[in-house]
């Protein structure tokens, strides 16, 4: 049917491209005929207003012209009465005068009454001689002789003189008449009797009607006077000839054109000017001009209407033939993409013809075969269904609808769907439809079916608990069975309840808002409170991911316990913050701590407990966690008391104070807190702190710097032997100083800057030297000397102790060796070793490679320790010591007396010598108690099989003393002062000779 329904599109496409240049041919003819048509039209308007146009200026002209004459036939009628009056009055005189001279003026006078009685157009009559003097009647007129000649007289020898205005204001026109005798009958007409000429005239309103005399000064006019004789006069200036008419003709008087039409004047020297106005006269033509372009608009606008409905009619069929086209096309590349074929079957004939499509589904390459054959290339397991389905179809008892399969030829099996109608046709009954090739979407169905059975198994069997919720209710759809087993509840039981019944109630504020905002697709895992059916709470972390289940939205949740992980996050996060034997702070998390109170002054007290590691080394690690707990727990309260407490092992603590002004009074509980000796099961130990103070924000910007200006105070409250010191920027300036000098070490011992002094131990009672002892110096460029008590301990706080060590080592075993050419070959040379060469360098290899390069035997050195030192690891201690026994080194104990050693422990360590401190020698002549403790550290090596060496022996007293109580050894400056080799040696020589 598709291909069916593209023929019909292309049949539909051809009939619109026919369609398409019928209709454009009488569009091109219409534009044609209606321009043509619109031009004649045009130009017939045109023709008839201009005639029109014309003929009514003729009429106007027509009009005007019979107005003048009519006006002037009136006027002539007038003029022709008065004349003839005054030629009576002349005649009456002149008989007057011969008939009875006496009485004639008497008479003439009344005669004159008599013609201004009848006359009251006049307005005096006087009898003048021809230099216009008086003889009778009115006033003479000395004016009369200039204009009783040429124009001012007509062809009835009539004259009209100028206008006069006399003293009442009223204007009146000179009119003379000859009579027998050379006299004049001059009569003043009033020019105001001459009005109802003008005025009786139907002129319009913008019409002209002027009586004007010979020189063409209107006399009486149906406009003001003054204007006409402005306006006309100019106008009618030298076109005035005393006999003939002017006619008519167009002026522009007044701003407005006229037809002004002149009357001829042919018996009186007065004429009548009239002009209708131009415009007046065309009001109809403007009418009819209107009309007409009314109707040629109108017709331009129907016409206009008529292209553009034939423009619309054009673009609205090239669009749908565009839509025709690109529909075919669609319709094509929708059947070639989706594989879709049609096929028709004559049922009569039973013979199906197929489309290039079906065919190529077929594997055919004929496009017609029977129903018979078609069949049988359907699978045999559909060919019964699919006939049947057809036989049906044919019959009308139901729609051709199957899903089956054929054999292709080259032995394929393919799937195809096919669908189909009865269609009556003009050649009888067909069934026409289509088939489409469905292999690969039954396949991917198949493939969506394992799937879906694969996921369902995956979901039920999965071992964590999954579940799925409806996003507008929240009621579970679907749980597996991890989730039943996990929570308690059965499957029914879940599917009757939400989510919110997992939840405790006081998350369900938090649940709400965080279903409704998440974003769709997979959320970030979050972690919940879920609770069992049995009312325990535990901890999950939810995994979800927004899908649509059953035709809803719906999101699928992974609930993975995490409570033993949580405990474990929590237990490994207090062991980041704090010290877990204690259970105080660290000091970077206090410092954290005082940053989250925000604080912005607060008082650090830094705490440093000599000793402290000292005790679990030497009384044993149960009594050394004893004693730091109990200090802790001090600190604890004081911290409870004052702000924050915090541990830093081994032995400091460090004390927050919030309140700067309680400063005072927490440093004196702290004082009094760690002077209390430490109260034990077997045990009371006085402990000695020293203590750092900082502030801030006056020392430090933060807490973490403020810490360690604490610190700072607290080594140099230390160093001091204070209890308490203050923090100040002098520490932070030796602070600096001592990693300056750390960098000078550095390069010194690179370059070898060092030099050792030699001093001898010497017999007490014989006074012959047993040992030399080196100790070194370092030499600056000016000639002094950096005492090694401000280089060795910053020595042994860089490491740097460990490569002068073996300087050390190899210049002893050097100068042991010069000792030998010299003749002192039994005269070993002592090492002081630091507790870092000790422990954590390799002190035996050192030894054995310093003899080895000096040629030199390994007991040609001796080593000494420090009684400190050897406690901070004693079965360490023990085993080195042990070593160096067995190879021969004899080692001495340095400085006994100052330390924390416990005798079990020196008894049991391999060592050969013991030194007593010289701080105990100091005074042992007179000082009861120094001598009590010198004879008792004689006694103790004299028990312990010892050699005891006596330092800093300075006088002949502290000598004859130590000798009186049995000491081997003596050193001191009484006996020599440390010197290099060369003096050294020439020591020797004065005490050999």
């Amino acid at each position: 049917m598709p291909h069916t329904l593209i023929a019909d599109r292309k049949q539909d496409i051809r009939f619109g491209h026919s369609l398409r240049r019928i209709v454009r041919a009488p569009l091109r003819a219409i534009v044609v005929w209606g321009a043509l048509l619109a031009v004649l039209l045009a130009c017939a308007m045109v023709l008839v207003l201009a005639q029109d146009h014309h003929n009514r200026l003729a009429t106007a002209q027509r009009q005007s012209l019979a107005l003048a004459t009519s006006a002037d036939g009136l006027l002539q009628l007038e003029l022709a009465n008065l004349s003839r009056s005054l030629r009576g009055q002349g005649v009456s005189a002149q008989t007057f005068l011969a008939d009875a001279p006496t009485r004639a003026p008497g008479l003439i006078e009344a005669s004159l009454r008599g013609l201004l009685t009848r006359h009251p157009e006049l307005r005096a009559v006087a009898v003048l001689d021809a230099q216009g003097q008086r003889r009778f009647g009115g006033a003479g007129d000395p004016q009369l002789p200039t204009w009783t000649t040429g124009a001012h007289c007509g062809g009835s020898r009539v004259c009209v003189g100028p206008m006069q205005r006399l003293a009442d204001s009223e204007v009146v026109l000179p009119i003379a008449v000859s009579s027998a005798g050379g006299n004049w009958i001059v009569a003043q007409l009033r020019v105001a009797a001459l009005q109802h000429i003008v005025r009786d005239v139907d002129i319009g309103p913008d019409g002209v009607v002027a009586l004007i005399d010979a020189q063409g000064m209107p006399l009486v006019t149906n406009r003001p006077r003054a204007d006409m004789q402005e306006r006309l006069q100019p106008l009618l200036h030298g076109r005035l000839t005393p006999r003939a008419a002017l006619g008519v003709r167009e002026e522009v008087f007044d701003a407005e054109p006229r037809m002004l039409a002149i009357s001829g004047g042919q018996a009186y020297p007065l004429r009548v000017v009239a002009g209708l106005g131009v415009r007046e006269a065309l009001v109809r033509w403007w009418w009819f001009v209107a009309a007409a372009a009314s109707a040629y608009l109108l017709y331009l606008l129907g016409f206009a209407y008529l292209l553009g409905s034939l423009r619309r009619a054009e673009r609205r069929q090239r669009h749908l033939l565009q839509r025709l086209s690109r529909g075919d096309e669609e319709l094509r590349l929708a059947c070639d993409m989706g594989g879709i074929g049609t096929w028709c079957i004559d049922t009569e004939r039973r013979l199906m013809s197929l489309s290039e499509p079906t065919g190529a589904m077929f594997g055919l390459q004929r496009m017609q075969l029977s129903v018979d054959e078609f069949l049988a290339q359907v699978h045999g397991e559909d060919r019964m269904r699919v006939a049947q389905l057809y036989e049906d179809a044919v019959h009308g008892r139901g729609e051709y609808n199957a899903v089956y399969r054929i054999h292709m030829p080259d032995g394929r099996v393919r799937w195809l769907a096919a669908r189909g109608a009865l269609v009556q046709t003009q050649d009888g009954l067909r069934m026409t439809g289509a088939v489409q090739d469905v292999t690969e979407r039954l396949a991917v169905q198949a493939r969506l079916l394992d799937a879906e059975r694969q996921f369902r198994l995956m979901f039920d069997r999965n071992p964590l608990p999954y579940c799925v919720f409806a996003v507008d209710s929240l009621r579970f759809l679907e749980v597996n069975r991890a989730a039943v087993g996990h929570y308690g509840y059965s499957r029914d039981e879940f599917l009757g309840m939400s989510l919110l019944d997992l939840h405790p109630r006081e998350d369900a504020v938090r649940l709400l808002c965080d279903v409704r905002t998440s974003r769709v697709g997979f959320s970030a895992p979050d972690v919940w409170t879920h609770r069992r059916k049995d009312g325990s709470l535990l901890s999950v972390c939810v995994h979800s991911a927004d899908l649509e289940f059953a035709g809803m939205p719906a999101r699928l949740i992974l609930a993975e316990e995490v409570t033993q992980r949580l405990e474990h996050e929590r237990e490994l996060a207090f062991r980041a913050s704090h010290d877990v034997a204690t259970g105080l702070f660290n000091p970077h998390a206090l410092a954290e701590a005082l940053r989250a109170h925000k604080c912005h002054a607060y008082a650090i007290a830094y705490v440093q407990l000599r000793g402290l590691a000292l005790i679990g080394d030497t009384l044993g690690r149960a009594t050394g966690d004893a004693v730091r707990c109990a200090v802790a727990e001090r600190l604890r309260g004081l911290g409870e008391r004052f702000g924050l407490a915090a541990h830093q092992p081994a032995e400091y603590f460090v004390l927050a104070v919030l309140e700067p002004q309680a400063l005072e009074q927490a440093l004196q509980a702290l004082l009094e807190a760690m002077s209390a000796p430490v109260q034990g099961g077997d045990f009371s130990l006085q402990l000695q702190a020293h203590i750092g103070v900082a502030l801030c924000p006056e020392d430090a910007v933060d807490a973490e710097e403020a810490i360690g200006c604490a610190a700072q105070a607290a080594h140099a409250a230390q160093a001091d032997g204070c209890s308490l010191v203050r923090f100040d920027r002098s520490m932070s300036v030796r602070i600096g100083e001592r990693l300056r000098l750390a960098g000078r070490l550095h390069e010194a011992i690179e370059r070898e800057e060092f030099v050792l002094y030699f001093q001898p131990i010497m017999d007490a009672d014989s006074g012959a030297p047993r040992v030399l002892e080196a100790l070194i110096r370092w030499p600056q460029a000016d000639g002094s000397f950096i005492p090694p008590d401000q280089f060795i301990q910053v020595c042994e706080d860089t490491g740097l102790i460990l490569p002068l060590g073996r300087w050390v080592m190899r210049t002893a075993a050097q100068a042991r060796r010069e000792l030998a050419r010299h003749g002192w070959s039994d005269l070993p040379v002592a090492v002081n070793v630091s507790a870092l060469q000790f422990f954590d360098g390799d002190l035996v290899a050192d030894l054995v490679q310093a003899c080895a390069d000096a040629e030199l035997g390994i007991d040609g050195l001796h080593l000494e320790l420090t009684e400190s030192s050897l406690m901070r690891q004693p079965q360490q201690a023990r085993e080195v010591l042990q070593r160096l026994r067995a190879l021969g080194v004899r080692v001495a104990l340095d400085d006994v007396g100052t330390g924390f050693s416990s005798m079990a422990y020196l008894r049991d360590l391999p060592l050969d010598t013991l030194k007593i401190d010289r701080s105990f020698i100091d005074g042992v002549d007179g000082d009861a108690r120094n001598a009590s403790i010198c004879d008792a550290l004689l006694t103790l090596g004299s028990s312990l099989g010892l050699d005891v060496v006596a330092e800093g022996v300075e006088t002949q007293a502290q000598l004859q003393w130590l000798r009186a109580h049995g000491c081997g050894s003596v050193q001191g400056y009484l006996l020599g002062r440390p010197a290099p080799l060369e003096q050294v040696l020439q020591m020797l020589g004065a005490v050999a000779a």
